[in-house]
């Protein structure tokens, strides 16, 4: 989980375990390659730019990114825990520097992102305006709870998102609308989180993550069996 599992990083490491120093050596990792789930689709983005065209592309992967962010930055300031918040922000502005680019040059009456732009638009809305209501009303524990459930719920929709093209993969025998990049960094950040939350035997951490890493291996068989299309290499 690229951003929740920062947070559930963040609390169960104040339990004091001995653990194997390779599990040690992947609870210290996960957080760094939680950045890297958020510059993965840079180089899907800048085909998109360069082609002027979103192909067969789902806008899912980047309006997800956007909210999943914006809950784990709140559910952060709420714990008044800055190891969430910060790198969490940091993903909010990619979220949102990619939803930009590809609302740009998608085409305006598209349907199969799934949905449409606008639909995208209102759904994502709705999610932070629940969120931030919920951080004004509630206590701030019931709030911060509250949020990060939504939060883990939202990591596991982030990484299952580029199967939302599986229809079109399986139709045009073709890969290409799935992000290699994007694919691979999550295999790895949710395996290093699934061994971490196992490890310290926490819900939060390990459930959402062992969901996404069997999404990421799924799209990664995907993408070795169709490639690009017949006769294609793989999407690099």
């Amino acid at each position: 989980m690229a951003y929740g599992t920062i947070v559930g990083g963040a609390m169960a490491s104040a339990a004091v375990k001995t653990s194997p120093s390779w599990v040690t050596a992947c609870g210290k990792a996960a957080p760094l390659i939680s950045s890297g789930v958020f510059l993965s689709p840079v180089p899907t983005v800048q085909n998109i730019i360069k082609e002027k065209s979103v192909g067969n592309l789902p806008l899912l992967p980047y309006s997800s990114m956007c909210v999943n962010s914006l809950m784990w930055m709140t559910y952060g300031i709420l714990k008044k825990d800055s190891k969430v918040w910060f790198p969490n922000a940091f993903g909010l502005f990619c979220g949102l520097n990619y939803f930009y680019q590809f609302q740009k040059y998608c085409p305006k009456n598209a349907s199969n992102l799934p949905g449409t732009i606008s639909q995208h638009i209102q759904y994502s809305i709705a999610l932070v305006v629940s969120a931030l209501v919920a951080a004004a009303v509630l206590k701030t524990q019931s709030a911060a709870e509250l949020i990060g459930k939504l939060g883990v719920v939202l990591c596991v929709i982030l990484f299952a998102s580029p199967l939302a093209a599986l229809k079109s993969v399986i139709e045009t025998e073709s890969a290409k609308s799935i992000p290699l990049p994007f694919t691979l960094t999550c295999i790895l950040n949710c395996f290093l989180w699934t061994v971490y939350g196992f490890d310290m035997g926490d819900f939060n951490i390990y459930f959402p993550n062992l969901l996404g890493l069997l999404s990421s291996l799924a799209q990664l068989g995907l993408i070795i069996l169709y490639g690009n299309g017949k006769g294609q290499q793989l999407p690099i």
